[in-house]
């Protein structure tokens, strides 16, 4: 009895184990059109892309306690960040900005990445002060900082002066991070 016990709960563990490993994992596929999808179940995947598909860990990346050296300009912190759109991939600085509700991407930066103006859908946006204007709103694969990332990332394409982009709060939210002015760095973690 006892025997069978043992053997019952290895095997619940397995399954459990099993389901909460999977769970963490989506798979993503590039089909002929050059567009990326995403999904949970590798069933869905249409098998001629299945030899062609990368296996992703859901949400952001578990930050370790690690600091990412960042430049600080006139109270601006200017964060080194990596980009992935269709398959691209960019090195960029953005503004680190707790004000902004998303991450943008300046015209240039969208260019770089091939972001077409059918890819981005029209929205308006509301800046300091009140201003209304129009702005391309489209997913990034991913935005990585430091020891984080996170995938399928909402940005808007602005002009954000003369760098690549802001760094706002869709990325920032979850995370805990000190900004330290003295050795210009980010600390990121507990």
């Amino acid at each position: 009895m006892k025997h069978c016990k043992m053997i019952a709960l290895s095997v619940m563990s397995g399954i459990f184990l099993t389901a909460f490993m999977a769970s963490g994992e989506f798979y993503q596929y590039q089909d002929d059109k050059g567009t990326i999808h995403f999904t949970d179940d590798r069933g869905k995947i249409p098998k001629k892309y299945r030899d062609k598909h990368k296996v992703r860990d859901a949400g952001i990346s578990e930050p370790k306690n690690s600091v990412t050296p960042v430049t600080i300009e006139d109270n601006q912190v200017l964060v080194p960040v990596m980009i992935g759109y269709r398959g691209k991939e960019i090195k960029a600085t953005f503004i680190l900005d707790t004000g902004a509700n998303t991450c943008t991407v300046s015209p240039d930066l969208a260019n770089r990445l091939d972001i077409k103006r059918e890819d981005a859908k029209a929205a308006l946006a509301q800046g300091i002060g009140g201003a209304v204007f129009v702005v391309g709103n489209t997913k990034l694969d991913f935005v990585a900082v430091g020891p984080n990332k996170k995938y399928e990332v909402d940005v808007s394409i602005v002009k954000s002066g003369t760098f690549d982009g802001l760094l706002g709060m869709n990325f920032l939210r979850e995370l805990r991070y000190h900004i330290d002015f003295h050795t210009n760095t980010i600390k990121w973690g507990d």
